[in-house]
């Protein structure tokens, strides 16, 4: 039987979909860290796990490394 363009695979589907989720995340993260003051000068080396390690940096980074950033205050006027 040949394929047709009409046949739906709900495993492609739902690999595509995790795979922009995690691309997603990933991005989120590699912008953040590099949008935020961490203490002890660690930037660099959040951008290097949440880069080399895609998945695991970017979940690690989510559940310690938001915590680690320099809060700033910014003048409202």
């Amino acid at each position: 039987m040949a394929n047709n363009i009409t046949d739906f695979s709900f495993g492609l589907w739902a690999w595509q979909t995790i795979l922009l989720i995690v691309l997603g995340l990933w991005m989120y993260c590699l912008v953040d860290v590099l949008r935020h003051k961490f203490k002890n000068d660690s930037k660099t080396t959040w951008f290097l796990i949440v880069f080399f390690l895609p998945f695991l940096g970017a979940l690690r980074y989510l559940f310690t490394g938001k915590n680690r950033r320099i809060k700033s205050v910014r003048n409202v006027i």
